[in-house]
């Protein structure tokens, strides 16, 4: 099932699909790894049946390591979705991204550690702002997971 919603596309991997996907990870990275030059001129033949030679569309190198990202999500049976960075996400959509509760969130928006903006009475949050947080506290864990496992070496504990 795919919706689209404000330029945020959601796909749900169905089953099949997710076999598919995999199949078609697997294939694509065995062919990049056969051909280090195909991430600049890597083509999309579109086939149509009863017709043998399809438009040739051309990737971009971006777009060539999304779609691996996507398949391998896919085969995986994840959801998937895509959105560009300058967009806003709702309050809940940015809890999902970052694993949290809303009402979490908008404490954190309410102690500016995020930037967003109201709609009428609504938050809206720029994906990429999001996205930033995301990568901060992702440093700052690590960083006190590194301390704590210095910490336990230092005390001769094992884990």
């Amino acid at each position: 099932m795919t919706t689209e919603t404000n330029q945020v596309t959601e796909t749900d991997a169905a089953p099949d699909e997710a076999a598919q996907a995999a199949q078609a990870i697997d294939l694509l990275q065995a062919y990049l790894r056969g051909h280090e030059d195909a991430m600049s001129s890597l083509q999309l033949c579109a086939h149509e049946p009863g017709k043998p030679d399809g438009p040739m569309i051309s990737l971009p190198a971006s777009a060539i390591e999304l779609l691996q990202q996507i398949l391998a999500e896919l085969a995986n049976g994840n959801a998937v979705t895509v959105a560009p960075v300058h967009s806003y996400v709702t309050t809940q959509q940015a809890a999902d991204l970052l694993n949290i509760s809303r009402p979490f969130l908008v404490g954190l928006l309410d102690d500016r550690a995020i930037p967003f903006k109201r709609v009428g009475n609504r938050r809206r949050i720029r994906l990429d702002d999001v996205l930033a947080y995301k990568r901060r506290d992702d440093v700052h864990r690590q960083a006190l997971l590194d301390e704590l496992t210095a910490e336990a070496e230092d005390l001769g504990l094992e884990y």
